[in-house]
């Protein structure tokens, strides 16, 4: 008796400190992961598309805008620093809990030769959301049981290996680096993860070029690893019966990233499969919607609504998608709708430059009227290009125009030069400049009112977004 009491106890103790360690790494544990994805492990009502790849797919396809359009039930699973090794394991991962009917998996590889990403920490984020489960022991074993491992920095992965599934090694030194969010809830953390389903915009804009590649490829060699993880994603949504759209992203990826993304044309013909290969297509403006330049550029906030409106064109013409908005099953999606509704109206809100203020004005919900009292302001910076980006035709532009309208849903552009009249806009009747007794919808801009200002409403509750001065 006292040894089957011994044994109880001691069962009980463990079982304790198991569960006291399990908390204190679930407190501890970085919630970027959970912040960005963990939605898609409760999410109820079936998830139709999935979005695989790296960050350039994390920031360039918006789930909310195809059920807003389509009744496209998605989400964007692709984390940055993802490689086709990693991307291949969150497939098999996430098909534990949807039966999902068709993945769009973006080829474009920042690290050719590499079975992980730049970083430890971007796998962790990557993968860290998902539960302990035989899957994902799994693709511990398979991605790092190579002794000889390392990221980018030299940190060797097979000896972290086991830290993917119990990670309180990794975060048992945050305890003086917790933030806000390291305090949230689960249900907090997806909750928050539901508003974007994985994708998040970039804010910047830059300027460039078309990138013009080498036609020479003598002694490049497209990347072996990447090809037999995408080998066995095609497999497994063969025998999954998911269908698979391949795309590529990769502007200015560098030689041998592009030598593998033209080898996928031969690839995705022996299979049958779409490839999409964005960098021979006309879909983004090389002036307005790009983050960053040189290797590795991410389009920003306008160039994701492209690509976003792009690919919810090409799935709907091509493939048998149900249209969910009207059923019931899926009330929380249009609740989550109204939430990145707002979240993309905070994050025009909150811009004080106008070109970013510009760029987040790229969205198809959006009606704007422009009052302009000094005309220098539309050529300075890169005014010219963000509003042509809108839909601006500078030719239509007399010298004394004074108000543009522009409906981003119909893509309608009115301009109206007020000498000595008002004008009815989405915002109300507008006195001319000097006019201030006339009757309007909120005081005329005067002397004091800056340069221009932007009134922005949303088109489909007819609500005041914005109205901005600037100067």
């Amino acid at each position: 008796m006292d040894n089957l009491k011994k044994a109880v106890s001691t069962v009980i103790v463990s079982v304790l400190i198991i569960v006291s360690i399990h908390r204190v790494s679930d407190f501890l544990q970085l919630k970027d992961s959970d912040n960005r994805y963990s939605s898609y492990l409760t999410e109820d009502a079936s998830i139709d598309v999935l979005f695989l790849g790296s960050s350039h797919v994390r920031h360039g396809f918006f789930p909310m805008e195809l059920w807003n359009d389509y009744g496209i039930s998605s989400f964007n699973l692709a984390a940055n620093g993802s490689t086709i090794p990693v991307s291949y394991w969150t497939l098999v991962n996430a098909l534990d809990y949807q039966e999902i009917k068709l993945v769009v998996m973006d080829v474009f590889d920042m690290w050719p030769g590499r079975i992980c990403s730049d970083t430890w920490g971007q796998v962790h984020i990557a993968l860290d959301f998902f539960p302990i489960s035989v899957n994902k022991c799994r693709m511990v074993k398979d991605l790092f049981d190579d002794p000889e491992l390392t990221d980018a920095k030299g940190v060797n992965l097979h000896e972290k290996r086991w830290e993917i599934l119990w990670d309180i090694g990794e975060y048992h030194t945050r305890w003086t680096n917790l933030v806000k969010d390291d305090f949230a809830t689960q249900s907090e953390l997806e909750k928050n993860s539901a508003i974007w389903k994985g994708a998040a915009p970039l804010i910047q804009v830059v300027d460039r070029n078309k990138m013009v590649y080498q036609e020479s490829v003598d002694g490049l060699e497209y990347d072996e690893i990447s090809r037999e993880y995408l080998l066995r994603m095609i497999r497994l949504c063969t025998e999954e019966n998911i269908e698979l759209v391949l795309i590529n992203t990769g502007y200015d990826c560098n030689a041998e990233a592009k030598i593998f993304a033209d080898s996928v044309y031969d690839i995705a013909a022996q299979f049958d499969i779409p490839y999409l290969d964005f960098t021979q297509k006309e879909i983004i403006n090389f002036n307005t919607d790009l983050q960053t330049t040189g290797h590795n550029t991410h389009v920003n906030f306008s160039g994701a609504e492209k690509f976003t409106s792009y690919i919810g064109k090409y799935l709907s013409e091509n493939y048998s998608l149900i249209d969910h908005r009207n059923d019931e099953a899926y009330s929380s999606w249009r609740m989550d709708y109204q939430l990145y509704t707002d979240s993309k109206e905070t994050y025009l809100t909150t811009q004080s430059d106008l070109t970013y203020y510009l760029m987040f004005l790229a969205d198809n919900d959006y009606q704007i009227v422009i009052e302009i009292r000094e005309p220098s302001i539309l050529y300075e910076n890169r005014n010219q290009a963000m509003l042509e980006n809108l839909g601006v035709d500078y030719s239509k532009i007399r010298s004394d125009c004074n108000l543009i309208m522009i409906d981003n849903g119909t893509r309608e552009v009115v301009y109206q030069c007020m000498n000595e009249a008002s004008a009815d806009t989405y915002i109300g009747r507008l006195c001319t400049r000097n006019n201030e007794d006339a009757a309007v919808y909120e005081k005329c801009a005067n002397e004091n009112e800056g340069r221009m200002r932007i009134s922005v409403i949303n088109r489909n509750t007819g609500e005041m977004v914005d109205s901005r001065v600037f100067q």
